[in-house]
């Protein structure tokens, strides 16, 4: 005897598989989205802690703490402190996007006092 078609527990069966495997694949893919957007904030955070570090070096910045947020939305603290010694100054630079925890970036950095003609 021949028979044609699927029985009810089978295809309930492949229905199951089927759905266990686009369930997995949506989780997967959710999970892909919230670690490039992590990534792209923590690119953000550093180019923007990279710049305004750049910019101390460039010319010279008052003794003091500084924040603000960039264009791009990146928060930020710029502190410059005296060093032990007279000629340098301390630079600490902290970044973060608010609204992706764990995004942050700090640099520290020595430099002259005084910025070089």
């Amino acid at each position: 005897m021949t028979r044609r078609g699927f029985t009810l527990v089978e295809a309930v069966t492949a229905l199951a598989v089927v759905a266990a495997v686009v369930v997995t694949t949506q989780h997967l893919l959710a999970s892909s989205a919230r670690t490039v957007a992590a990534e792209r904030a923590a690119t953000r955070t550093q180019m923007a802690a990279q710049t305004l570090l750049a910019e101390a070096r460039v010319r010279a910045l008052p003794l003091g703490l500084v924040t603000g947020t960039t264009a791009d939305g990146v928060s930020f603290e710029r502190e410059v402190r005296a060093a032990d010694h007279p000629a340098l100054r301390e630079v600490r630079v902290r970044t973060h996007v608010e609204a992706i925890p764990g995004s942050g970036c700090e640099l520290v950095e020595v430099l002259r006092a005084a910025a070089v003609p």
